[in-house]
This record gives C-alpha cells, sequence and structure tokens, in this order.
C-alpha cells in the first residue's frame, strides 16, 4: 500500500489533492449542501491524515472512525460514487498514474459501507434536495 502513497506523490501530492479536491467538492451544487458551515480548513487536515494512513503512508490520523465521521449525514450511494469520481478525476488531473488512480477507487469502494448511511436500495440520485437541510 505505501506504493500508492508514494504514487500519489508522498505528503505534497496528498496535499496539493486534497485542496485541489475540496475546491471541486464546495463548487459543485449537488455535494456543496454537505459541506456548508463545515470548518473546510480542519476537514482537509483529517483528510490529509486520513488517506496518508489509508494509502500507506504515515499513520498519524487519531480521528473518528469513518461510520462515526459520516454517522446522520444520510449520504447517499449516489453522492458517495459522486465523491469519489471527483477525486478520483482530481488525482488523474494532476498527473497521478491511471493504475494508482484506480487503486485509490478500489480501496474507497471498500469503505462504502462506512460512509453511505442511508438505507440500501434507497439509491436517491445526488440533488440539492437530497442533502442534508441547511434551514
Amino acid at each position: 500500500m505505501t506504493e500508492i502513497y508514494d504514487r500519489l506523490g508522498g505528503p505534497d501530492g496528498v496535499r496539493t489533492a486534497v485542496s485541489v479536491f475540496y475546491q471541486r467538492v464546495t463548487a459543485d451544487p449537488e455535494l456543496a449542501p454537505w459541506f456548508e458551515g463545515i470548518d473546510l480548513d480542519r476537514l482537509q487536515a483529517h483528510q490529509r491524515a486520513f488517506l496518508a494512513a489509508a494509502f500507506g503512508g504515515p499513520r498519524v490520523f487519531s480521528g473518528r472512525t469513518l461510520s462515526e465521521a459520516h454517522a446522520g449525514l444520510e449520504i447517499t450511494d449516489a453522492a458517495f460514487d459522486r465523491i469519489v469520481e471527483t477525486l478520483m478525476t482530481s488525482l488523474a488531473d494532476l498527473g497521478v498514474d491511471a493504475q494508482a488512480v484506480v487503486a485509490v477507487g478500489e480501496r474507497l469502494e471498500e469503505v462504502r459501507g462506512e460512509i453511505v448511511t442511508t438505507v440500501p436500495g434507497a439509491d436517491d440520485p445526488v440533488s440539492a434536495a437530497s442533502a442534508p437541510s441547511t434551514t
């Protein structure tokens, strides 16, 4: 797994990828509602530590489990798919080789059940209506 971390560019590559990823997610009208009112600097720091550990880099992540972090957020399979697609596209656009991008997608698929919090089969399309209410 260290190989994936190295192929992402180590700490600098992960930092850049997380930054680009969150720029895209917060600009996406279908995903942005999940991130409204969130401390993005803190979230990005957690995401960098999590991804580094998940892909074979330093294990400095000490946050909540994925299940705990996503509990109650009503994340749909469609939203999860869009997030993964956004991350994979971000990595590809940054020049990460295709094999590493696929490996990232496969690793994220392994944790789908810890992140998707809606009832299986609900299969709601990703839309502002299915995102958490901000009112």
